[in-house]
């Protein structure tokens, strides 16, 4: 019996052995071979090519060259930026795996004082001096079969997550003979930046990200602001807070609309972005266009949402200086439609005292909601954004209507001129038969956002310099929602997949849940201490208006009331400590239970499971040999 469990034993170890050299030589093989085999377990596919990259490089019927220059023996000490390497290598190879018969792909590691390194300095790469005096390289020159160039200096690792977008940007921006042309018309500073024209004048402006990204997939025009009309050659029209509009540019809107032409309509009822430090609300409208369109927003109000606020800093120092702003919205993807194909894979967007749309009455169109808010949500005043607002007392005011309420939407249908006048004076003037007279109706297909500031980079979007290069590590999808809108809206959905890739935003629900409600507690105690301490006063104040001789010395009675107060406010200090106490203690116990479970108890299973099937088959093969 005892041979018998021995040979057992070897056999066990011998297979042991085998199963590691198969999995050793299979690993060698699969890293040599098969790299641009990619198999993606997670929930939102983040790592595989989108449909909209798989469409782009399938259409590529010339040659593309793509030469990649890693420097992988200087990257060898540094074993992140070496595997960040050899992660940019790979989306390479599985890019040339989708054509491999029309893109060209070259892997070179430029050793230092080398011909290679030459070359790299020549195509403007730029690289990082390390300490021996070499110079690390990761970059990529891109050349068609025209005169299209393009490279990305450097890849950097803070864009690991739009990794696969800038790649895409690279051979996008290739051949731009057949770009649509966007034109805008906006009073923001996109193409100076907060300083406007001055910060150009003085070589600090510092354009928007999403005004930059626009001018990679589209030839932006700006509209001159004394336009008659819009040009017939425009594939998308777009409207960001608007100046005061004459009549006949109104009319030149409404009737490019109605022709079939597209739109993107921003507006807004306080835009932040157009003066951070305005006394009084900067609100945008398009006269009556929002109704003919059957869309009403109501004038002169914001919406508040307790369930989205973002988390701001408010000055001073810990955690009561962070609060609850309930203008600036946090979106996440719950409250964006999962069936568009613009929103669908955007995981969040940043909203700053947004208006809100609703259909209008008798409305012929029909809206399709992109974006809302929570049903935690209500209307205040546009001026209460104004200036420096006070997060505790909005939220003190909070009275959610229960309704979810619209912040973008698609508007599609029949819709009527919203000057009939004029139409019917034109026809009489030109003949019922003029072919390119004006239209009294029209099917449109346009979409209507009340917000302008997603487009301020400080609502969306971190700058950081590296090697003198602007580097845009976006915190929202705001930059993939524009461009997705303008893509899509004038006929293209190739890229729609890859730019909602945006931000993989995973927010700890449960912990904002139990966070927000100690918050509520903590502001209905700081209230009351505060009523308590005006009632204090005021009675302390009474009792020494009693002292007949006018003397400063303080009765038994006046010094058992304030003693009296002490002990209140001591006690409701104490309360409050206990309201954050069990806050932390809510928040730990989660945090150590998921902890147990994603490092313990899953391991523990799995070995488990393991001895059991291992005991299983020993024993199987023990009642065989008896």
């Amino acid at each position: 019996m005892k041979s018998l469990m021995a040979f057992i034993s070897k056999r066990s170890t011998l297979q042991i052995l085998i199963a590691v050299l198969v999995f050793l030589s299979a690993t060698v093989i699969g890293d040599r071979f098969f790299r641009s085999v990619r198999l993606d377990l997670t929930s939102e596919g983040l790592y595989s090519l989108s449909d909209g990259t798989k469409e782009l490089l399938a259409s590529y019927d010339e040659p593309i060259t793509l030469d990649y220059y890693f420097s992988k023996t200087q990257a060898a000490p540094f074993p992140q930026l070496l595997a960040y390497g050899k992660r940019v290598e790979d989306l390479l190879r599985a890019f040339q795996a989708q054509n491999s018969a029309n893109i060209q792909l070259s892997i070179i590691d430029p050793e230092p004082f080398s011909e290679e390194e030459d070359e790299a300095v020549a195509l403007g790469l730029q690289g990082i001096p390390l300490n021996d005096g070499s110079t690390l390289y990761m970059g990529l020159s891109a050349s068609d079969a025209v005169d299209g160039e393009a490279i990305v200096p450097f890849f950097a690792e803070e864009r690991e997550k739009f990794l696969e977008y800038d790649l895409v940007k690279l051979l996008a921006t290739l051949d731009t003979s057949n770009q649509r042309t966007l034109r805008l018309l906006t009073t923001l500073p996109m193409q100076f930046g907060p300083g406007g024209p001055q910060a150009m004048m003085a070589g600090q402006a510092q354009p928007y990200v999403i005004y930059e990204q626009l001018f990679d997939f589209f030839d932006v025009q700006d509209i001159a602001p004394d336009f008659t009309e819009i040009p017939a050659d425009t594939n998308v029209l777009m409207v960001v807070h608007p100046p005061e509009l004459s009549e006949d540019q109104l009319f030149a809107i409404d009737q490019f609309v109605l022709k079939g032409g597209r739109a993107l309509v921003f507006l807004d009822p306080h835009s932040e972005a157009m003066n951070p430090r305005a006394t009084a609300a900067s609100s945008s409208a398009l006269g009556p266009l929002l109704q003919a369109w059957g869309v009403d927003m109501p004038e002169g109000q914001v919406v508040g949402d307790a369930s989205l606020a973002q988390r701001v800093q408010m000055g001073g120092l810990g955690p009561d200086a962070v609060k609850d702003y309930v203008f600036w919205l946090a979106i996440t993807d719950g409250f964006l439609s999962s069936t568009d194909v613009v929103t669908g894979a955007i995981g969040s967007l940043n909203f700053a005292s947004a208006g809100v749309l609703t259909p209008a009455e008798g409305a012929t169109t029909v809206l399709e909601p992109l974006v809302t808010t929570s049903a935690a949500s209500m209307l205040y005043p546009s001026d209460r954004a104004v200036g420096v607002p006070d997060p505790d007392s909005l939220l003190r005011d909070m009275d959610p209507t229960g309704e979810s309420y619209i912040l973008s939407t698609r508007v599609r249908g029949a819709a009527k001129t919203a000057f009939p006048d004029r139409v019917a004076a034109a026809v009489v003037t030109a003949g019922a038969d003029a072919a390119d007279g004006p239209v009294a109706t029209g099917d449109i297909n346009i979409v209507v956002t009340a917000d302008t500031d997603l487009f301020d980079d400080r609502f969306w979007v971190q700058l950081q310099d590296m090697l003198g290069q602007r580097i845009a590590v976006p915190l929202a999808g705001n930059g993939s929602f524009v461009l997705n809108l303008a893509d899509h809206i004038s006929g293209s959905e190739a890229l729609l997949g890859l730019r909602g890739r945006g931000v993989s935003l995973r927010p700890f629900d449960k912990v904002d849940e139990l966070r927000r409600e100690a918050e509520a507690k903590y502001l209905v105690e700081e209230e009351a201490l505060q009523n308590q301490l005006s009632e204090t006063e005021a009675r302390i104040a009474a009792l020494e208006n009693q002292n007949t001789d006018g003397s400063a010395v303080l009765s038994a009675e006046q010094e058992a009331e304030i003693e009296r107060f002490r002990a209140q406010l001591l006690d409701t200090r104490k309360a409050l400590r206990e309201v954050k106490r069990g806050l932390r203690q809510d928040i730990d116990t989660l945090g150590d239970r998921l902890a147990f479970i994603n490092i313990a108890l899953m391991p523990l299973l799995i070995v488990l499971y393991v001895l059991v099937r291992l005991v299983w088959r020993r024993n199987k093969k023990a009642h065989r040999f008896l």
